[in-house]
């Protein structure tokens, strides 16, 4: 796993003079800070800056590096002013880092610079204490990892296929307001490309996913309008969306499906499953967020959870039932849930603990897949509007496991996942404005949060 880049920037004193009779305490202050995240990040630590013409030149050296993550270390004692042009080097807040010794005046400049930058209208994040105690580690990982989230999207380009579907109004976004919110190119094409592409592909290569396919679900069951041939058509269909991102350079996707593809070629959802995945024919690969429907706004959700997780699936849920009184969420689609979320703990055998079943719906054919998700903590979230303006509401919880035939209580051939969660339901019910959700494994909600003030909108927790 890639480890992410952070700057740490340990400010001087103007007065060389004074500040070299308590240099002692200042370097050992930034052996600590190495020891504390050396193993961590990959850090750059360049020299003491002691003037103006030095930050500028530390800020520059940022930049060319790529590095959005930067922290202002302040040991003892430093000039303020120095902070400024490294601060604003960056497009990010910055995070001060002090120590609480009494003899350092480390908290003395920790507060001058932290003023100086949010008079000016900088956002930075005050974080004193020891290097080493887990509340100041995870104080500088939320932070790290908010800026990492929201480089990854600002750098992102989301590929539209199709269009609204079957009159979901929430699933549709302003590319502009994308561009100008968030930074991701937003490019479009017709779902008419995975058709003719499908065509065009290499026989062998259909074969070898097909029969890989085959291998892997131990139970596929054909009947109705899932049928072999639909089968081969929901590989081609993989294929073709896989081949369309690699040349499009599309980081995240929306396929529009319903009723085009579902009635007139075949179900997109095995295709949109394995996009989601982590593994397929050819070995480990880089899942794809993408949603069905083409909810756009989901598939940003997606694409934010992922980068949260540092590249791990997430996928796309309906609403179909919560209840404050057992504090459960069913959650449940057909589209965008990998089979990852069958087993995370063994991404390479997780096609294993699926099944291939008859679609409800679709007079084109093709199989849904059932399964539910394994048990483990999540974070589930939603990016939606409100009177135009973007919110991203989220809560925290754990997966359950039930015996099959509970799906038979919603839709039996869907994956779905039960998610516990100490939530404000009632809070939750008011202001989701979307039928659908998005889930990932782990907790993010705090580094959404810190996602969601970098970029500049609302967050709700619904956690209690």
């Amino acid at each position: 796993m890639q480890r992410q880049k952070v700057a740490v920037v340990t400010l001087g004193d103007s007065r060389r003079e004074f500040y070299r009779k308590r240099e002692h305490i200042a370097l050992a202050e930034v052996e600590k800070v190495k020891e504390a995240f050396g193993g961590k990040y990959e850090l750059f630590m360049p020299q003491v800056v002691f003037d103006a013409e030095e930050g500028q030149a530390v800020a520059d050296e940022i930049r060319r590096r790529g590095i959005g993550a930067v922290i202002l270390h302040v040991p003892i004692w430093a000039t303020p002013s120095l902070a400024f042009r490294i601060a604003y080097g960056t497009r990010y807040p910055v995070l001060l880092l002090g120590n609480l010794q009494r003899d350092t005046s480390s908290l003395v400049t920790l507060l001058a610079v932290a003023g100086m930058l949010d008079q000016t209208g900088k956002t930075c994040l005050r974080v004193s204490g020891d290097y080493q105690d887990p509340e100041i580690q995870k104080k500088v990982d939320v932070f790290v990892k908010g800026i990492y989230v929201a480089e990854g999207v600002r750098r992102s380009s989301f590929g539209m296929v199709g269009g609204r579907s079957i009159g979901i109004g929430t699933t549709v976004a302003d590319p502009s307001q994308w561009q100008s919110q968030f930074g991701i190119e937003f490019d479009h094409c017709d779902q008419y490309e995975i058709v003719y592409r499908a065509g065009e592909l290499d026989g062998e290569r259909v074969e070898r996913h097909l029969k890989w396919v085959k291998e892997q679900v131990p139970d596929i069951r054909y009947g109705g309008g899932f049928t072999e041939d639909a089968l081969r058509r929901q590989v081609q269909s993989y294929l073709a969306l896989k081949d369309m991102a690699a040349e499009k350079k599309y980081d995240f996707m929306g396929v529009k499906c319903q009723q085009d593809m579902s009635d007139h070629f075949v179900l997109q959802c095995l295709g949109v499953a394995l996009l989601n995945n982590c593994f397929d024919a050819d070995g480990v690969k880089d899942p794809i967020p993408t949603s069905c429907e083409c909810d756009c706004d989901g598939a940003l959700t997606m694409r934010i959870l992922s980068l949260c997780a540092q590249g791990a699936p997430s996928c796309l849920l309906d609403i179909k039932f919560f209840d404050g009184d057992s504090k459960e969420f069913v959650l449940a689609n057909c589209g965008s849930v990998a089979p990852y979320f069958a087993d995370p703990d063994d991404p390479e055998g997780c096609m294993k603990k699926i099944a291939l079943m008859p679609h409800i719906f679709g007079e084109a054919g093709g199989s849904a897949i059932q399964m539910i998700a394994k048990p483990g903590k999540v974070t589930v979230a939603r990016l939606y509007r409100s009177k135009g303006k973007y919110v991203l509401g989220c809560f925290e919880g754990t997966t359950k496991m039930y015996p099959l035939e509970k799906l038979k209580e919603t839709t039996y051939c869907y994956p779905h996942a039960f998610v516990e969660a100490e939530a404000d339901y009632n809070g939750f019910y008011q202001k989701i404005n979307s039928n659908h959700l998005h889930m990932v494994y782990g907790s993010y909600a705090k580094v959404l949060e810190q996602f969601c003030r970098i970029v500049g909108i609302e967050y709700i927790c619904f956690n209690q």
